[in-house]
């Protein structure tokens, strides 16, 4: 996709990433911040600077989806950063900056970026699930780590049963699965030799998996027939189900538990917050129309 093409509905993505990004305030620009170091300027817009640091964050703040229509990668975010830039310079010449749509908007923004900060903080920076939480679950839920029984299965499929027939009194013969798979299947896998892979009870159809589940590791079964045609399967690995190691699944549980821990910590804070606060709704203030099935009762 040209990066020009559906340029305001880009644009206003990438305003609005900026404004994600630097929403909390930020000093004056000064080409030599604190400490001596100097930043890079990438770009002037009428004597105002570009900072190559705030192009690389806002880069690298972009989804992967948004990147791939910068085909010139930063330097054609830059160029939406010119734009930006020109753009907000004009409206603060039309005296935008004190119009009150624009400050209610403001602050409605400002708001939003200080509970979003402030749960950051709190919440998702401070909540960790431990090892001891995480060997708890291990514990809990043995089926959810646990490996289930499986199969590695290879097929030959053929549209009649004489052509099976043949395809079977061949392998009966002594030649090569893989081989018979790759001259005699119809199948599209034909080409792997009838690789199936591994699967496991439940991706099968009933009748086939019947048949291969009760085949032993190195023998193949007899012509089943199935709406697709006519099959001969082949077991080469049977693998019983199998208890992870906790080792193996420690990310996954944390990735499990988390979410849940610190939504609980989300509700435990509001409701300390509320304990220590004078709360009022003025019930007879809320439009009628808008209190849903409750009729007006407090949820809280």
């Amino acid at each position: 996709m040209n990066w020009r093409k559906g340029l305001i509905p880009l644009l206003i993505f990438v305003f609005g990433l900026v404004t994600v990004v630097f929403a909390q305030e930020q000093p004056t620009p000064s080409s030599t911040p604190a400490g001596g170091a100097t930043q890079v300027i990438v770009a002037q817009v009428n004597g105002e600077p570009i900072y190559l640091s705030e192009l690389e964050e806002i880069w690298n703040s972009l989804p992967e989806s948004y990147r791939v229509q910068f085909p010139g990668g930063m330097k054609d975010l830059l160029e939406q950063l010119v734009r930006q830039t020109l753009l907000v310079q004009e409206a603060k010449k039309n005296n935008l900056e004190n119009d009150p749509v624009v400050l209610k908007r403001l602050e409605s923004l400002k708001k939003q970026v200080l509970v979003s900060e402030f749960i950051k903080r709190e919440i998702l920076d401070k909540v960790k699930v431990s090892d001891e939480e995480v060997e708890k679950e291990y514990n809990a839920n043995p089926t959810r780590y646990t490996e289930p029984e499986q199969v590695k299965v290879s097929h030959i499929m053929v549209s009649t049963k004489e052509k099976a027939q043949e395809t079977l009194e061949e392998l009966k013969g002594g030649k090569p699965f893989e081989e018979v798979a790759k001259s005699k299947s119809e199948s599209p896998d034909a080409s792997s030799g009838g690789a199936m892979g591994y699967v496991k009870k439940g991706d099968l159809d009933p009748e086939i998996e019947k048949v291969v589940f009760e085949l032993a590791p190195g023998n193949f079964s007899d012509i089943v027939e199935t709406s697709y045609g006519f099959h001969i399967f082949l077991v080469s690995e049977h693998l019983q189900p199998r208890l992870k190691e906790l080792s193996e699944v420690k990310e996954e549980i944390i990735t499990r538990l988390t979410p849940q821990k610190q939504q609980e910590a989300f509700d435990k804070l509001i409701e300390e917050l509320k304990n220590k606060s004078e709360i009022a709704i003025i019930e007879e203030n809320i439009p009628k129309e808008s209190q849903g099935e409750n009729n007006g009762e407090s949820t809280q």
